[in-house]
């Protein structure tokens, strides 16, 4: 990880790829430049929602990771199964990795 900033796309594509094989839907909030994300099992019900992550927690790829940590394991400890995920290193936030398919 790096200090390069994120910008509300680039976190909530980083969002949708750390909740495997969960799917992520992710909502970006123009107004305050903000995105709120819902957590859904495999059968398609909700498992984790939040309204409001803020560009304070977003923008910085390190705070941006312990978020979406603290989520994991607050999934984890609700006996969701969810694959390894970290941070990926990020030189440039054009290239972002793409969201492994979900077969």
């Amino acid at each position: 990880m790096t200090t390069t900033l994120l910008t509300l796309d680039n976190a909530m594509q980083l969002a949708s790829n750390a909740f495997q094989p969960y799917g992520c839907v992710t909502g970006a909030n123009a107004e305050d430049d903000s995105f709120s994300l819902s957590i859904m099992s495999l059968s398609g019900n909700e498992v984790l929602s939040v309204p409001h992550i803020p560009r304070t927690q977003y923008a910085d790829p390190v705070r941006l990771a312990g978020v979406l940590e603290q989520m994991r394991l607050d999934l984890i400890h609700k006996g969701c199964n969810l694959e390894p995920w970290s941070m990926p290193y990020i030189t440039d936030p054009s290239v972002i990795p793409e969201s492994p398919p979900n077969y």
